[in-house]
C-alpha cells in the first residue's frame, strides 16, 4: 500500500497530535508519518482542530522536528507536495511552488 501511495503520488493529510489524541496511533513516537515520508509518500502536516486540541501548525512542526528529525528541507518538500496536490488554481499553485523553491 505504501509503495502504491508513493507511486501514484497520493497525498496523505496527517495530523500527528490529533491522530494520537483520537487513538488512531498508539503514541506520537510510533506515528507512521516519518516512515511514510521517507518511503516517498506525499504527505502534508496539519493541525486538525486547533481549538479542540489546543494545538496549531507550529506545534505540529515542532513535534515533527523533535520526534522525527524533520528539518527545513523536509518541511519545504512536504509543503511543495501539499501545494502540488492542492485544489488551488494553476496560477496560485505555481506562485506557492515558486516561493517554496520549485520552478
Amino acid at each position: 500500500l505504501v509503495r502504491r501511495l508513493a507511486d501514484e503520488e497520493i497525498l496523505l493529510e496527517v495530523s500527528p497530535t490529533s491522530n494520537w489524541i483520537t487513538r488512531s496511533v498508539p503514541s506520537l513516537e510510533e506515528h507512521p508519518l516519518p516512515h511514510l515520508y521517507r518511503a516517498g509518500v506525499p504527505v502534508s502536516i496539519n493541525s486538525d482542530d486547533p481549538h479542540l486540541f489546543d494545538i496549531d501548525l507550529v506545534d505540529e512542526y515542532e513535534l515533527c522536528q523533535r520526534l522525527y528529525g524533520f528539518g527545513i528541507e523536509d518541511f519545504l518538500a512536504i509543503n511543495r507536495a501539499a501545494a502540488r496536490a492542492s485544489f488551488a488554481d494553476e496560477t496560485s499553485r505555481r506562485w506557492a511552488l515558486e516561493r517554496l523553491g520549485e520552478g
